[in-house]
């Protein structure tokens, strides 16, 4: 399968352009790479902040959801993608509610 030529894309629309021309080139995995980098910076960020992993974990999970919800919108991941997202969300407020039920 060939692709565009880079020089193709229209730079002067945006880095729009150019999350949509990497993502048909790799196959969608930049957007899920950069959603994982999303996850681990907030985690990484907010434990080394407030040194608490589960809050990290409940942040982290929002902040990706709310970054995949845009990419979804925007036609970037899939709704597979998304649902993950969720799930780390889901997981992130349940894990910060079991840590508050043990203070």
């Amino acid at each position: 399968m060939t692709y565009a030529s880079p020089t193709t894309i229209n730079a002067s629309k945006g880095l729009g352009e150019i999350l949509i021309y990497t993502n048909e080139v790799t196959s969608g995995w930049i957007s899920n790479l950069i959603l994982l980098a999303v996850y681990v910076i907030i985690i990484v960020g907010y434990y080394k902040a407030r040194d608490d992993f589960a809050g990290g974990l409940a942040v982290g999970g929002f902040g990706v959801f709310v970054v995949a919800l845009l990419f979804w919108l925007g036609g970037f991941v899939s709704g597979i993608t998304l649902g993950f997202a969720i799930g780390l969300a889901l997981i992130g407020v349940i894990v910060i509610l079991i840590d508050n039920k043990n203070n």
